[in-house]
C-alpha cells in the first residue's frame, strides 16, 4: 500500500535503530546539544533540559521506546518541535537524534507501508523509505506522553 500521491517535505530523524519521518513544518530548528541539566523524577526518556533561545527546553529520547537508550555525542542534534495543537505557543520540545536529520521530499512511489510488528504505540505507522525503517509519530499520543509526563517533572 502506498501513501497518497501528494508531495510532502519532511525530515528523516535518525533515532535509535530507525528513523522518524516528520513534516518539516513541525520543526522549528535543528540545534546542537549543549549542556543538559537533569530533571529529578522525570521519566527515563527525558534526558534533561537544555537552553534554547534563552528558554529551558526538555530534550527527549524517543528512540528508547524501540531501541537502546541514546547517548549524547558530537554528532547528536536536538530537533526542536513547535508546540503541538492545543498547547501554549511557548511549549516547544526537542527530540534527540543520532546525527543530522536528512531532508526529503516524499512521494508515494518512494514510500511503502510495512507490516512491522514492532510498531510502538507512539508511532502511527511504519514505513520503508529507500530501504530505511522509519516511523511516523502519532502526534496525539506524543502530546499526551510528552506534556503529561513533563508537567509532573
Amino acid at each position: 500500500m502506498a501513501l497518497a500521491n501528494d508531495r510532502i517535505h519532511a525530515l528523516l530523524l535518525p533515532v535509535s535503530d530507525r528513523y522518524l519521518l516528520v513534516p518539516s513544518a513541525l520543526v522549528a530548528e535543528i540545534a546542537v546539544v549543549d549542556a543538559l541539566t537533569p530533571v529529578p523524577l522525570s521519566p527515563p526518556w527525558v534526558l534533561g533540559v537544555m537552553i534554547w533561545r534563552s528558554r529551558p527546553l526538555a530534550l527527549c529520547d524517543l528512540g528508547r521506546f524501540w531501541g537502546p537508550p541514546a547517548t549524547v555525542g558530537p554528532k547528536s542534534r536536538a530537533v526542536v518541535f513547535y508546540p503541538l495543537p492545543g498547547r501554549s505557543p511557548t511549549e516547544f520540545f526537542a527530540v534527540l537524534t543520532n546525527a543530522e536529520p536528512q531532508s526529503r521530499t516524499i512521494e508515494s512511489p518512494a514510500v511503502l507501508l510495512t507490516d512491522d510488528d514492532a510498531v510502538h504505540p507512539h508511532l502511527a505507522v511504519s514505513l520503508d523509505i529507500d530501504g530505511k525503517r522509519a516511523g511516523i509519530p502519532d502526534i496525539v499520543s506524543l502530546k499526551e506522553l510528552f506534556y503529561d509526563a513533563t508537567a509532573v517533572a
